[in-house]
């Protein structure tokens, strides 16, 4: 299995990160999520999920930051175009981001459920995008959190591969 995420000399593109213009951003940060491409998905995959881990975000947060998470992608959808996070929410469940969490204030909780883009306040960050396919669709809703998946897909998953991606500070 292979992911491909477009970049710019090598960093996650400002327009999904830090630097996004306002067009792309809320209160609570960047919100236009990333293509991403998978290819050479096992024969037997009937969905596929993504996770996206800050854990550069440990000594500042005191924990790994979720930036998205998505589950039952089918197979054939292997493009996912930019803003596929707000755009295609009818095709894919999404789980809770970090804006989740009791120590973050949001006031869009939709926004908990969607893709936060990146926003290192100390250095360039390394962002892990993993990719999972599945033998099946998980029981997964909209809302579901992190563990939820992990629980969920274990013995389910046919092959992973993960990317790292790097975004400036």
């Amino acid at each position: 299995m292979k992911i491909i995420v477009p970049t710019v000399n090598g960093y996650l593109a400002d327009q999904y990160g830090k630097y996004a213009p306002e067009t792309w951003r809320d209160a609570n940060g960047p919100i236009q999520s990333f293509p991403v491409q998978v290819q050479d998905f096992p024969a037997q995959t009937q969905a596929w999920a993504l996770t996206l881990l800050d854990f550069d975000a440990v000594p500042i947060a005191g924990f790994p930051w979720i930036h998205w998470l998505a589950t039952n992608l089918a197979p054939e959808l292997t493009k996912l175009p930019a803003n596929a996070s707000r755009d295609l929410t009818d095709q894919f469940a999404q789980g809770k981001n970090s804006l989740a969490s009791p120590f973050v204030e949001v006031d869009d909780l939709l926004a908990e459920q969607r893709y936060i883009g990146p926003t290192p306040p100390d250095k360039t960050h390394l962002y892990q995008l993993t990719v999972y396919a599945l033998d099946q669709m998980l029981p997964l809703d909209n809302g579901y959190w992190l563990n939820e998946f992990y629980h969920a897909s274990q013995g389910h998953i046919l092959e992973q591969a993960q990317l790292e991606l790097p975004s400036r500070a």
